[in-house]
């Protein structure tokens, strides 16, 4: 706007105070009239356009009048020019107006093919990714139903052999290693089990802040002794929703227990639940040391742990039970340190069979926040 205020008062100038003796100089300054008359109704529109185009005319009739009134043939041509101001003000400014909304419709376009091919990635990425965990599922169910048989043979024949030692032979320490590994060969085995072949929910009405509640009951003593404060903040309005309890129970008291394990000096944790637009988020947030960026996308991956003991399959284990409840289950790093795991549930079931159970999807990812 400056630049165009600038050259009218410019191109007046000079109009005013070049003598009429100079009659190409004063036609040179009205063609000039046309740059500041084009440059507004290309910039601003037919509106802008038309007011600076009304503005020229106003000041350039005073100088026809002061100057040119003894010329009249000159005149007529003079005010014919500007009648063609205003032509070209509406003109340059509807073919702009036409001209950026095809422009604001291209952006639109390309913003929504952007979108588009961003979530065909994401879809490729999930069906490629769920692919390789059915595979890899079928093939650790497999592999588990061998490897229990034997185990089964192994923790007998210790039962059996252990009554032929006292506790005071110095062989029976061997055979307490032994016990030990088994049985956590065995909770390793029924992991692959329940990582492979998830049961299908048993789906009744639940109040998850009791649920919540009976979980923190069981975990406020190892909380104490570590040091850990839990904050609640559960909604009281939070209306029951169809879940199986024994599945939800499992994934919460998993996310629980790693968030504790991920403060062994202390911390808080808290818990907040809260319903909108029909669904119902569990926050689980800790003050450990979160997750590195660039390992939040594996977190849910089968075998991957951060823990030195860890099996790596309680949190896709979770996945899979919140996925075949509808929901979805979220990790993301916080600004002031730890980790916030979001699990979102459909406040309504989608659908249930005649027994109130859901059918068992196959294992996928959802997309992470």
């Amino acid at each position: 706007m400056a630049l165009i205020a600038t050259l009218i008062v410019v191109d007046s100038a000079l109009h005013f105070g070049t003598s009429t003796e100079y009659r190409y100089l004063h036609e040179i300054y009205q063609r000039v009239y046309y740059i500041p008359i084009l440059l507004a109704a290309f910039w601003f529109g037919p509106f802008i356009g038309f007011c600076t185009s009304l503005a020229v005319s106003l000041i350039y009739s005073i100088h026809i009048q002061l100057h040119w009134h003894h010329f009249p043939t000159y005149t007529f041509n003079q005010y014919a020019e500007i009648c063609l101001y205003h032509v070209i003000a509406l003109v340059i400014g509807f073919l702009s107006l036409k001209e950026r909304r095809q422009r604001e419709k291209v952006e639109l376009t390309s913003q929504q093919l952007s979108y588009a091919y961003d979530k065909l990635q994401e879809t490729f990425e999930q069906l490629r990714r769920a692919d390789r965990l059915a595979a890899l599922g079928e093939l650790s169910a497999g592999i588990a139903h061998e490897i229990r048989n034997p185990l089964g043979s192994i923790k007998g024949s210790i039962d059996i052999i252990e009554g032929e030692f006292t506790p005071q032979n110095p062989k029976r320490e061997f055979i307490e290693i032994i016990k030990e590994e088994t049985a956590r060969l065995n909770n390793i085995v029924s992991g692959f089990l329940k990582f492979a072949r998830p049961p299908s929910p048993a789906i009744k009405l639940t109040s998850i802040n009791r649920l919540i509640e009976s979980i923190l009951t069981l975990l406020q003593n190892e909380a104490e002794q570590s040091g850990i404060e839990i904050r609640r903040q559960l909604d009281p309005d939070l209306p029951e929703i169809e879940i199986d309890p024994d599945q939800i129970r499992q994934v919460l008291l998993n996310v629980t227990l790693n968030a504790l394990q991920a403060m062994p000096q202390g911390g808080q944790l808290e818990i907040e639940t809260v319903s909108s637009n029909e669904i119902l988020t569990i926050a689980i947030r800790d003050s450990g040391d979160g997750i590195p960026e660039e390992k939040l996308e594996q977190a849910f991956d089968p075998f991957y742990s951060t823990k030195p003991d860890g099996s790596g399959l309680g949190l896709s284990i979770s996945h899979q039970l919140i996925e075949n409840h509808g929901g979805s289950i979220h990790l993301s790093n916080r600004v002031s340190g730890g980790l916030t795991v979001r699990i979102e549930l459909p406040l309504k079931s989608e659908s249930s069979s005649r027994n109130g159970a859901k059918p068992t999807q196959r294992p996928k990812l959802a997309p992470r926040r």
